[in-house]
């Protein structure tokens, strides 16, 4: 695999400052040995018994924001003993290169997490603003503008409810419902 630049390094680095003082970085390829990304990890954070995973190489790519182009990573956390959590991070980011994915707010990458079978519940994955930690909602490295998002794993009555009332109609359900999205095996808010 390849050397990660200066201006990776330097995203690497505001990542792994976000996620605590326990944290690593490993590369990911795909099957193909084409494209690659980093994933940062940082243990028990933002609490006890949660990592934290963060993607270095998406913003190589322009996304679409409504009519706006921006650059974006993807972050997420999970109970520690999850398993697989970073490859799926690092598939978010190959669809995207690969099959030319946009991943903005909002955007649903379907039957992404079957391939891994860490779930019973969730099948598919959404992007939202990456609450848990405010400082990485817009981030200057190098001179870049970098935006991250929050994976959030969903169900299958979560997607169509998705589809049809949109991202902001969901997170109001999972705020009302207050769900756990630590847990990848949690029950569905849409049945």
């Amino acid at each position: 695999m390849r050397t990660p630049s200066l201006f990776e390094r330097s995203l690497g680095k505001t990542i792994r400052a976000a996620f605590g003082v326990e944290t690593k970085v490993f590369r990911f390829g795909d099957d193909d040995g084409v494209v690659d990304c980093a994933i940062v990890s940082g243990r028990n954070f933002p609490v006890e018994g949660v990592t934290s995973y963060g993607s270095v190489g998406l913003s190589q790519t322009v996304q679409q924001a409504g009519d706006v182009e921006v650059k974006v990573e993807v972050v997420t956390a999970c109970a520690s003993d999850t398993p697989h959590v970073d490859s799926l991070l690092s598939s978010c980011v190959f669809d995207c290169f690969k099959n030319r994915t946009n991943i903005s707010y909002g955007s649903l990458i379907p039957d992404i997490i079957d391939q891994y079978g860490i779930s019973r519940t969730l099948r598919h994955v959404t992007f939202v603003a990456p609450f848990l930690w405010p400082a990485l909602d817009k981030i200057e490295v190098e001179g870049q503008v970098i935006y991250c998002l929050l994976m959030v794993p969903i169900s299958d009555g979560e997607k169509a409810y998705l589809e049809s009332n949109g991202i902001d109609a969901l997170e109001a359900l999972f705020d009302n419902a207050q769900i756990d999205i630590f847990d990848i095996n949690r029950a569905s808010v849409v049945s």
